[in-house]
C-alpha cells in the first residue's frame, strides 16, 4: 500500500498541488476526489464532503480497463487466444443467420475497440431485454472487423461475459485471485449487475478511490507490485502495443490520444483508465506519479480536459527532484483539503423577487417532463415543491449550500441496471442561488450508486414564469430534461 508523504519529499510543491486544487474548484467542478501518489508514496488524498476515504464509488468505463486485463490474464493462461472468434464462445446466443463481419470479429478486435458495430446501433436500456449478451450479437454489423476504431461499450460488456464464461467467476473476482487481493485492494468492492445476472462490466464497477490509484499504479508498473511481478510484464506492454487511433480531427485532446487494449493513451507517455461523469486514472511512466480523481461532472468533454490537462501542466510537468520541505506551503494545502465540500449553485444567496414569488402556485402548461404545477418557499432553507406524474414532489434547497436527501423521483434502478426498482431513489445533495434578481438556479446532484445532475433554471416576468431542466444521468432523470412554460394560478 502507499506510504503518507508530504510532496516535497517527493520532488513536487505542495504549491503546486494546492493550485490545481483551487483551479478545478474555480472552474466549479463537482469533484468528488482527488489522489496522487509519486512511486509508492501518497501525497494528497483530498476529498470534498461528504464523500472521504471509506465510501466507494462508481467508476463507470474504469471499469473496462479491469475487463481488459482480466481478458489477457486468461489468454495467458491458455484458456483462450486472443485471436479467436468471439462467437465460438457464445454458440447458444448467435442469430439463426450470422454475418460474415460477426463470423471474423475476434476478442483482439474487441479489445481495441475495433468491433464490426456502431455503438449506438442498439440501446441496450431501451431494448427491455433480459440477455444483453445475446442482443449484442443480434446487432447489424456496419464495418469489416479490424478495421478502425469506434469506441463499442456494449463489447466491453461481452468481454466481460467471456471471463464469466471461461473462468467460472465474474471478472473482479478472477482478478482478486490474480492480482487484486495482494494489491489491497477493498474486499466489500463489487460490480452491479445487467439483467440475466452477468456483470455490468462495462461501466458499473463500485470501489474506493484508494482501489483506483492502487489498482492504476499496478498496471502502470507492468504488473509489479512491492518488488513482486504478480502480473505478467508482457500482459500490460502487449495491450500498450495493441494500439488504436482514435482522433477523429485535428485538434488533440486528453481523450484522443489513442485507445489502447482497453486502455487510454493520455498526454505524453502516460496512460490509464477513463470513466463517464469523470472517473478518471492514469500513471505517468517519466515521473513515476499516478493521479486518479472521482467526479459528478456533466458529460462533456471540457471537464476532462481541465482536470487531465491541469494535472499535467501543474504537477506532472513541474515534478523534480526533493524539494526542501516547505511546512507552511503544506499546512496550507491540508488546511484547504480539509475544508472542501461539494459544489454548490453559483450566485447570489438572495433576490428581492422571492417576496412576489414565495408560496404561489404556477400552472404549468403542457410539457416533456409532465410537470403540471410548482411553488417555491423561501426561508432559511427552501423548497421547490411540483406535481408530476408520480404525484406531488419537494426539493428542498440551500442558500449557496447543500441539502442532503433522498432524490424525490422513485422507481430507478438498484443493484441490476435497467430494471426498475419499486419505491427506489438515490441520494442527492441540493443547492440554489440567484443568476440575476429573475433568475433562480437549483443544481440536484446525485452521488449515489449512480451519478447524474439535474439543473433547474427558473426565471420569472409578470407573472410568467419560466423553466428550462436538464437532467444527465445514465438510464434516469429523463423525465427531467424540457422547458416549462406556467403562469401564477388567478394572476
Amino acid at each position: 500500500m502507499f506510504l503518507k508523504s508530504t510532496p516535497e519529499s517527493v520532488g513536487i510543491s505542495s504549491r503546486q498541488i494546492l493550485k490545481y486544487l483551487k483551479i478545478i474548484n474555480s472552474r466549479g467542478l463537482a469533484s468528488h476526489s482527488v489522489l496522487i501518489a509519486r512511486g509508492d508514496k501518497l501525497i494528497c488524498e483530498a476529498y470534498w464532503k461528504p464523500f472521504d476515504r471509506s465510501v466507494k464509488h462508481r467508476m463507470y468505463s474504469q471499469t473496462k480497463s479491469y475487463v481488459g486485463i482480466a481478458v489477457r490474464l486468461l489468454a495467458d493462461d491458455g484458456k483462450i487466444s486472443l485471436d479467436d472468434k468471439i462467437i465460438s464462445y457464445f454458440p447458444d446466443k448467435l442469430p439463426e443467420k450470422i454475418h460474415p463481419y460477426l463470423e471474423k470479429l475476434t476478442i483482439r478486435n474487441m479489445l481495441m475497440m475495433r468491433t464490426c458495430f456502431d455503438e449506438y446501433d442498439v440501446n441496450w436500456f431501451r431494448s427491455g431485454t433480459d440477455d444483453r449478451v445475446k442482443l449484442y450479437f443480434s446487432q447489424k454489423p456496419a464495418v469489416y472487423p479490424g478495421t478502425q476504431y469506434r469506441y463499442d461499450s456494449n463489447g466491453s460488456f461481452v468481454l466481460g461475459a467471456l471471463v464469466e464464461r471461461v473462468s467460472g467467476m465474474c471478472f473482479l473476482d478472477y482478478l482478486r485471485e490474480k492480482c487484486l487481493d495482494e494489491i489491497g485492494f477493498s474486499k466489500s468492492a463489487y460490480c452491479l449487475k445487467c439483467p440475466g445476472g452477468h456483470s455490468w462490466a462495462d461501466s458499473a464497477l463500485i470501489c474506493t478511490p484508494l482501489d483506483m490509484l492502487s489498482f492504476g499504479r499496478l498496471v502502470g508498473c507492468f504488473g509489479k507490485w512491492n518488488g513482486r511481478q504478480i502480473i505478467p510484464e508482457h500482459i500490460i506492454r502487449d495491450a500498450i502495443e495493441d494500439e488504436s487511433d482514435c482522433m477523429t480531427n485535428g485538434y488533440r485532446s486528453f481523450d484522443n490520444c489513442g485507445y489502447m487494449s482497453q486502455l487510454w493513451r493520455f498526454y505524453g507517455n502516460a496512460f490509464g483508465f477513463n470513466g463517464m461523469h469523470d472517473q478518471l486514472t492514469f500513471y505517468d511512466p517519466d515521473t513515476d506519479i499516478t493521479f486518479t480523481c472521482t467526479s459528478g461532472n456533466y458529460r462533456t468533454p471540457s471537464s476532462r480536459e481541465i482536470l487531465v490537462s491541469y494535472a499535467f501542466s501543474e504537477i506532472v510537468e513541474t515534478a523534480g527532484d526533493t524539494l526542501k520541505e516547505d511546512e507552511f506551503a503544506y499546512a496550507e494545502l491540508q488546511n484547504y483539503i480539509n475544508n472542501l465540500t461539494l459544489v454548490t449553485a453559483h450566485g447570489a444567496e438572495k433576490s428581492p423577487l422571492e417576496k412576489e414569488i414565495n408560496g404561489k402556485l404556477f400552472i404549468a402548461e403542457e410539457n416533456k417532463t409532465g410537470i403540471s404545477e410548482f411553488s417555491f418557499n423561501f426561508g432559511d432553507d427552501c423548497e421547490f415543491n411540483y406535481k408530476n406524474e408520480q404525484g406531488e414532489k419537494t426539493i428542498r434547497f440551500g442558500r449557496k449550500e447543500n441539502i442532503f436527501q433522498p432524490f424525490p423521483q422513485t422507481g430507478y434502478s438498484d443493484k441490476i441496471g435497467g430494471q426498475s426498482c419499486e419505491g427506489h431513489t438515490y441520494e442527492c445533495a441540493c443547492s440554489g442561488a440567484w443568476g440575476t434578481e429573475n433568475q433562480l438556479r437549483i443544481l440536484v446532484q446525485i452521488i449515489d450508486v449512480y451519478i447524474g445532475t439535474v439543473y433547474i433554471n427558473f426565471s420569472y416576468k409578470d407573472g410568467h414564469g419560466r423553466i428550462k431542466m436538464i437532467g444527465d444521468g445514465e438510464n434516469f432523470l429523463g423525465e427531467y430534461n424540457g422547458t416549462i412554460n406556467a403562469q401564477i394560478s388567478a394572476f
